[in-house]
């Protein structure tokens, strides 16, 4: 008896669980339901598809570029070096000079051991500039990848939309709420890390400003050559021409709000990366 009720228990718990997870509502759309949206309705679809390859592509452009600050880095850090030697080499000189009681010498030696410690100074505030490039980049990288999430939370909406919209029964097996939170969340967190852009951004633009003021006091001579030909690309340029875009400097991400900018001199970087 006690065998045949734990058995009976067995088999209505089972079922309750496979009623509970047919039940259960899905945060996605299956191949199988968008299929048959008819075709004339999947305009909305195709153009969130769009946006995702676009996010993507910039992602990819964002990759670029954190790649490249990594070399002025590289760069900026071998200039400590030849810094560094020159410094040694005329500290030896001064002491040479000094020893021979050779007072020409002794005031040439001071002199070169001046300017290299002025060479020094400008390779050590490149090496901060440089690296604050790099941290920009790399959070220009994230939020690109944020767009990317927001982009895909997005185009599985749209997806629902037309599944919806077409009459399908299947959307009634598919959370909306969920989706539309999902497209909620991932707006918010691109805007916070958008945040984190514009400071990373300032904090490498000042840097940059003073390793140049540094630099210019050199003898045009006495300089370190500049180097980098810059990224190539022109993320921040909007294209959207009044659409919400996917690119994660000055446009809104709320459809709602539009842009927040129209003047392409508050977010062209390109002079950061062109010149460090």
């Amino acid at each position: 008896m006690r065998i045949r009720i734990l058995a009976v228990t067995a088999v209505l718990a089972f079922a309750g669980a496979c009623a509970t997870g047919s039940s259960a509502r899905s945060d996605t759309v299956s191949d199988e339901a968008l299929a048959r949206v008819p075709a004339t309705d999947m305009a909305s679809v195709n153009q969130a598809r769009l946006d995702v390859s676009k996010a993507k592509d910039n992602l990819a452009r964002e990759n670029i570029r954190l790649t490249q600050s990594k070399k002025y880095v590289d760069v900026a850090n071998d200039e400590v070096k030849i810094a560094k030697a020159q410094l040694d080499g005329n500290q030896s000189a001064q002491k040479a000079a000094d020893y021979a009681r050779n007072d020409q010498a002794t005031g040439q030696a001071q002199s070169a051991l001046g300017l290299a410690r002025q060479r020094e100074q400008v390779a050590n505030a490149h090496v901060i500039a440089a690296n604050l490039l790099v941290t920009y980049a790399q959070e220009r990288v994230t939020a690109a990848n944020k767009a990317v999430d927001l982009a895909n939370a997005r185009l599985e909406l749209a997806k629902f939309k037309a599944v919806q919209a077409s009459g399908d029964p299947a959307a009634g097996n598919i959370d909306g709420q969920a989706i539309a939170k999902r497209v909620e969340d991932a707006r918010v967190a691109l805007e916070q890390e958008r945040t984190k852009v514009a400071t990373s951004k300032s904090n490498a633009a000042a840097a940059r400003t003073s390793w140049v003021a540094l630099r210019d006091q050199l003898p045009a001579d006495q300089r370190f050559g500049v180097g980098g030909s810059g990224s190539g690309s022109d993320t921040g340029s909007n294209q959207s021409q009044g659409r919400e875009n996917y690119n994660i400097d000055t446009d809104n991400t709320d459809p709602q709000k539009g842009q927040l900018s129209t003047n392409p001199g508050h977010y062209d970087d390109k002079d950061l990366f062109n010149q460090l």
